[in-house]
């Protein structure tokens, strides 16, 4: 039975996150038993773990939506009349990969002289970066342009662009990244309005103005 080398992996959301897999040769005394051990105990019972057996003699375990918790050693053991023989492998979790939670919306209406926002909010560990995007030309950030990033468990990321002008009128699309990975947003399209509309005074109002 061979020997696993040492894994690492970026784990993304939903997805068949992490895969042992080890190749048991017997003989014709009996095919061996494989149960897996997680840190020299056995394997957790629940949905996240499954093991498979094939003829060929090979035994894999899957672990689904792998969390940091699920660090550390694990052990296939096959055992039958004759003996016992092991596969270890070392599972290091470098990292989530980024999730957009709430994309961008498809438009936005800014009005000339006021403040606009743009909000996305993603997840990941570490907590990922954002480069926000307009055009096809990475953003600068200036006292007018602030990007702010999440704090604490938030995962919000805001754009605010103060005294909104005509030239900021463009589709704006932020990129999310940390070691694990990077994912594009949605782009956003901003147009500007060059007026604003005035409160109309109501009748009583506009006597009392005569």
């Amino acid at each position: 039975m061979q020997n696993l080398n040492k894994t690492s992996v970026f784990l993304p959301i939903d997805f068949l996150a992490a895969n042992f897999s080890s190749r048991i040769m017997y003989n014709e005394i009996g095919k061996p038993q494989v149960p897996w051990f997680f840190n020299n105990k056995p394997l957790p019972t629940n949905d996240r773990f499954e093991v498979a057996h094939t003829e060929d003699g090979t035994s894999t375990l899957s672990i689904r939506q792998a969390e940091f918790g699920d660090k550390g050693v694990y052990t296939a053991r096959a055992t039958n009349a004759v003996g016992e023989a092991k596969a270890k492998t070392t599972l290091d979790i470098a990292g989530i990969k980024p999730t957009i939670n709430t994309n961008l919306d498809a438009t936005l209406y800014a009005t000339n002289g006021e403040t606009m926002i743009l909000k996305i909010t993603a997840s990941g560990t570490p907590k990922p970066d954002i480069v926000w995007i307009r055009g096809n030309d990475e953003l600068i950030l200036t006292d007018r342009i602030k990007g702010a990033k999440p704090t604490g468990d938030d995962d919000a990321y805001t754009l605010s662009i103060s005294n909104v002008q005509p030239e900021d009128q463009e589709e704006y699309s932020a990129q999310i990244s940390n070691i694990g990975g990077s994912l594009q947003s949605n782009k956003c399209k901003v147009t500007v309005s060059t007026f604003q509309i005035s409160e109309i005074p109501s009748t009583e109002t506009a006597s009392l103005l005569r």
